[in-house]
């Protein structure tokens, strides 16, 4: 299991709704720019009630990867209808998940590319069933781990919070990445969290992607904190 987690990047949230599925194709969108083949898995979704997760669905046109059903199959092995945690989500349809599904088809996929990007669902410490963390599931798959943060205001004890969580069960943490939730940020209370998580979490700051109006801008913006994510899954090797 330690050496398939060689080729994983695992992205979690402060949060829901914080950005994860946004850097997750942004960055698979990159990869591909670089020539590197990159797949995308998101263990669990919820609120989904037919076809394609919305997630899913961004980050494959975001790779140009074909959604055939032996891919989604592997690429969500659970779907749930309740826009809830997994463990209730799960619940509503009298379902239970079943981490060893889960780690076989995060297995098939991790040998078939370059790089897998696997989305997490939540912040880490979302219950996956009443006995088992999101937290805890990592802390045997060991991936390393990039950290997406609002960039305004309360994130520093949330991302401080992430931090403390992965470490302690000495999962690999890669960086951060800030995103805006709101238009207009204010820009002073921005720089000051970069800085203070920086100094204060010992950990890398791969930047801040503000909201942009057109796709184009968006790709171009992202293009450093791409390059900054690549560097140091590079040199972490």
């Amino acid at each position: 299991m330690k050496e398939m987690a060689r080729n994983t990047l695992f992205v979690t949230g402060t949060d829901t709704s914080v950005g994860k599925t946004y850097v997750c194709a942004r960055l698979l969108e990159f990869l591909k720019t670089r020539g590197i083949q990159a797949g995308y898995q998101k263990w669990i979704a919820t609120g989904v009630d037919a076809g394609l997760a919305e997630d899913l669905a961004l980050c494959l046109g975001a790779a140009s990867i074909a959604a055939t059903p032996e891919l989604v199959q592997l690429q969500t092995p659970y779907c749930f209808r309740f826009p809830a945690s997994p463990h209730l989500a799960a619940e509503m349809e009298e379902k239970v998940v079943d981490p060893e599904v889960i780690i076989e088809k995060y297995s098939i996929l991790a040998a078939r590319y370059e790089w897998l990007i696997v989305e997490g669902v939540g912040g880490l410490m979302v219950p996956l069933r009443r006995d088992l963390l999101l937290a805890d599931l990592l802390a045997r798959l060991q991936p390393r781990t990039l950290i997406v943060a609002r960039s305004g205001l309360g994130t520093l004890n949330h991302t401080l919070l992430t931090l403390e969580v992965l470490r302690h069960r000495h999962i690999q943490v890669l960086g951060v990445v800030f995103s805006d939730s709101v238009e207009q940020e204010d820009e002073r209370l921005v720089l000051d969290n970069m800085q203070t998580i920086e100094e204060i979490g010992l950990v890398p700051v791969f930047g801040r992607l503000q909201r942009q109006q057109n796709t184009e801008k968006a790709k171009s913006a992202f293009m450093p904190v791409g390059q900054a994510i690549l560097d140091q899954l590079n040199n972490a090797e």
